[in-house]
């Protein structure tokens, strides 16, 4: 065994800015997903035709996904995904990774765009509302695109906003007690509560959906009259929901390098280990079946106004249903010199990425 192990050569893929792509890791979490999967559908099987159809189809397609990845390798070593199949599932963990890294690349080169055009001004913002059961998510949904879209069309934000990414998140709350964590990240919430770690968490299999928006403004706005205060932005969010509440929303302007405010925007629609619950099968099914319901043919990002030309300008492929191999993930590099194709197969034995 020993000897066979010399011989065999994992999958060592580095950005070129030298992180390792943790490729092993994402598709673990895959075969996990598909196994939930799999689970529903036969759930279904015998009571549900049409959802034991729906699943069949996702267990196959996320079990397939990624299993063979051909990179094209340059004189230095440097790799470039050149070729693999992808199964473009909302929820599939590889699927999200690349899409993340596709809408960071996009949004960067906008801003390059924007910035080369003329100098402007950007704004972090989130947008947010109270928590919603599994069964009020879907609607709650449909009821954030429409408000978004009144949002944008307020007179104080049309007047501020020149463009803008928006995209969609969605945390859930898979916790059943207060954990030391959760306890020193809400400490005053829990407080007011009177709650203290080990009590029952008064958020548990609740489900957050909220918006993480990028905005250009022009690059006087903060000294400008048109400057909207935190409390404004509030309460026009407030009238776009249609809320009998002030929500929580956090506005802050972005300064400097705008690659961490990018990166905010580029976050997964929901994060893996939120609906992938290894010690909890059951609750697993649960979580999965709500989110693959809700987030259905849905846009989950947008672009608007100055964004949204540059992004046509710019001949961009589609930021969600488009190719997750060629996605630019880093600024504009390509191989040197002569060059050789490498593909690596998913191994079950090893769990790893082998060379064929």
């Amino acid at each position: 065994m020993e000897q066979l192990n010399k011989q065999v050569e994992f999958l060592e893929d580095k950005s070129f800015s030298c992180k390792v792509r943790d490729w092993s890791g994402k598709k673990k979490r895959n075969l996990s997903l598909s196994e939930i999967y799999m689970m529903i559908k036969e759930s279904y099987r015998k009571i549900h035709s049409e959802k034991f159809n729906r699943f069949f189809n996702r267990e196959e397609r996320s079990r397939m996904c990624a299993t063979v990845l051909q990179f094209k390798k340059d004189t230095e070593q440097k790799r470039k995904l050149h070729q693999a199949y992808f199964c473009q599932l909302r929820l599939c963990p590889v699927c999200n990774w690349r899409r993340s890294l596709k809408i960071f690349s996009q949004v960067s080169k906008i801003i390059q765009a924007i910035e080369q055009d003329r100098e402007h001004a950007y704004i972090f913002l989130t947008l947010t509302q109270k928590n919603v059961s599994g069964e009020e998510l879907d609607q709650e949904l449909d009821k954030m695109m429409k408000a978004w879209n009144r949002f944008l069309g307020y007179k104080k934000v049309k007047d501020v906003v020149k463009g803008s990414y928006r995209g969609l998140e969605i945390t859930y709350d898979k916790e059943s007690k207060i954990t030391k964590r959760m306890y020193q990240e809400k400490k005053d919430y829990y407080k007011k509560l009177g709650l203290k770690v080990g009590n029952k968490n008064p958020n548990f299999d609740m489900y957050h959906p909220h918006f993480h928006v990028l905005i250009v403004v022009r690059k006087g706005y903060f000294t400008s009259k048109e400057y909207l205060s935190h409390e404004v932005w509030r309460e026009l969010w407030a009238k776009a929901m249609r809320l009998d509440y002030l929500p929580q929303v956090n506005v802050k302007r972005v300064k400097g390098n705008t690659a961490e405010a990018v990166a905010e925007t580029a976050k997964y629609v929901a994060k893996d280990s939120d609906y992938v619950i290894e010690k909890d099968l059951d609750l697993s099914m649960n979580v999965v079946e709500t989110l693959d319901y809700a987030l259905e043919r849905r846009r989950l990002v947008s672009f608007s106004g100055i964004m949204k030309e540059w992004h046509k300008k710019l001949n961009l492929d589609d930021t969600e249903d488009g190719d997750l191999v060629h996605i630019d993930s880093e600024k504009d590099e390509e191989l040197e010199g002569e060059m050789t194709l490498e593909t690596y197969a998913w191994n079950v034995g090893y769990m790893n990425y082998v060379r064929v």
